[in-house]
């Protein structure tokens, strides 16, 4: 058997595989996170170790004797600042900390977005480097030689197996890895004032970062000696648990924020600036992420308008399927938090158009789905004009449970949608690499043999209707609509603002 488990932003979810692919065991445990007056957004590394202590104790229960190995993934980007014995010196600077971002707009002034996107495969400065230039400026002392800068997931790693290692996944979502050395940048670390061996380990996911030390072994019920995998980026991960292999396939994530994982045949300069370039777990495959920022947090914002706050995936459903395709003319730009593709429209909020009195909750809530479905088309749009058409949707995330969203993406995209059906896709992705670990074998074929069940999708006849609705969509992007920014729209978004990927990392 093999353990796969995630850290996640607020909760940490395990998964114990049997051989033949069945997932026999399954634990979660929150986390919390904790806002300080000035933006911060902190963590505590003990609560998330205890948190995977238990979780992987629930997942566990009654075969820990049996697992044979442990793969890891992890949200990107969370850093944990550690002295020379790998002990915290500060809580965890969460993703979703803002206290960088003046410093990230300083880095971007200065050295430029295609600076930025030559070295690091991303367009612009957000999390790990802002952070760390605050942290030079407000605590010189707190990165210097011999401390070291970590992330969750290689730190959870080394209380493992005693050695703190992630993958180029995990480095490269922190913005420090260079996919065409194949290695952290050198001369963004040294703008960072940072030396590579302050940094994790960095370790390919067919190599074991190392084996279960005797002290976590017993911790965990688990036998000492068993190897334990780097850390991986969850998203990658997630590609990997839902079957996403082969260059033109792309995972979808359908959860607080809309996230495309596009795997490639080639290294390419990221397709806009926001997209984040990173090796795909597969050999000779190559990923550009995306994140429509917006997605089911635009839902909950619709939901919210109509006084259902705690309404559950059926009430969406319900709604769905009371309002007609195209709700009634009712037409919503769902651009409510900017980050997408630069783009005026983009940076200048969402609307709502051609309301009328006849117009109730269920047209609202609908209009918001056709319009997430014509933004995901765009994106998918700014793909194949890049050279990367997409070839197969592979949808994941509570939305893929959905009787009515796969359906109405299916026919306003007119390519057929895979739903993945299993309760977390980065987990079952991590004990997939722990499987390929165990025996040295081969990550494709242990993915295709442990593909979760799933349904597809096809495209039906409602696309005539919604065949204009996404032309009428796609063609208020053509010209700035914000007069007061239109002369950057070429450039880079009108603002930067505080988060890109908003929902992004885990």
């Amino acid at each position: 058997m093999f353990l796969g488990f995630d850290l996640g932003t607020t909760n940490v979810k395990a998964q114990v595989v049997d051989a033949a692919g069945r997932i026999v065991g399954a634990g979660a445990a929150p986390v919390e996170r904790w806002v300080t007056p000035d933006g911060g957004v902190e963590q505590d590394i003990e609560q998330i170790w205890a948190a995977t202590r238990s979780a992987i104790g629930q997942a566990a229960a009654g075969c820990g004797a049996q697992i044979q190995a442990i793969g890891v993934s992890s949200q990107g980007g969370a850093v944990q600042i550690l002295d020379d014995h790998d002990r915290p010196l500060h809580r965890v600077i969460s993703w979703l900390d803002r206290r960088g971002a003046p410093f990230d707009r300083e880095l971007i002034q200065s050295v430029g977005a295609d600076w930025l996107a030559a070295h690091v495969g991303h367009g612009g400065s957000s999390m790990t480097l802002g952070q760390v230039l605050r942290l030079n400026s407000q605590s010189p002392s707190l990165l210097r030689p011999p401390h070291r800068l970590g992330f969750v997931g290689d730190v959870i790693v080394g209380r493992l197996c005693g050695r703190r290692a992630h993958d180029p996944t995990s480095l490269a979502i922190a913005l420090l890895y260079n996919p065409w050395i194949r290695r952290a940048d050198p001369e963004l670390l040294a703008r960072l004032s940072l030396d590579e061996g302050q940094l994790p380990d960095l370790v390919p996911l067919d190599r074991p970062a190392g084996g279960l030390s005797t002290q976590a072994a017993a911790e965990l019920s688990l036998t000492a000696g068993i190897p334990v995998a780097p850390a991986v980026h969850d998203q990658y991960a997630a590609a990997l648990g839902a079957g996403a292999l082969a260059p033109g396939e792309i995972n979808f994530g359908a959860g607080t924020a809309w996230v495309l994982l596009a795997n490639t045949a080639r290294l390419a300069q990221p397709i806009v600036a926001s997209a984040f370039v990173a090796p795909h777990p597969v050999p000779g495959v190559w990923g550009q992420m995306l994140s429509l920022v917006n997605g089911g947090s635009a839902i909950e914002w619709a939901l919210r308008l109509v006084g259902q706050t705690r309404a559950s995936l059926e009430d969406i459903d319900r709604y769905a399927e009371q309002s007609p395709p195209g709700s009634a003319g009712l037409r919503c730009w769902p651009l409510l938090l900017p980050g997408a593709e630069p783009h005026a429209r983009s940076q200048c909020g969402g609307s709502l158009e051609r309301i009328t009195l006849a117009h109730g909750p269920p047209h609202l809530v609908r209009a918001v789905l056709e319009g997430l479905a014509c933004e995901l088309a765009r994106h998918l749009r700014v793909l194949t004009q890049a050279g990367f058409p997409a070839q197969k949707i592979l949808m994941s995330g509570s939305a893929a449970a959905s009787r009515t969203t796969p359906q109405l993406l299916a026919d306003v995209l007119d390519l057929p949608v895979t739903c993945v059906n299993t309760s977390d896709v980065s987990a079952l992705g991590a004990a997939m690499i722990a499987r390929s670990l165990w025996a040295s074998g081969d990550l494709v074929d242990v993915a295709r043999s442990w593909l979760p069940p799933g349904r597809t999708i096809d495209p039906g006849p409602q696309h005539a209707i919604y065949a204009p609705l996404l032309a009428e969509y796609l063609e208020s992007f053509q010209e700035p609509i914000c007069a007061e920014h239109a002369h950057r729209v070429s450039a880079k978004p009108c603002r930067e603002p505080d988060h890109w990927e908003a929902g992004f990392p885990g």
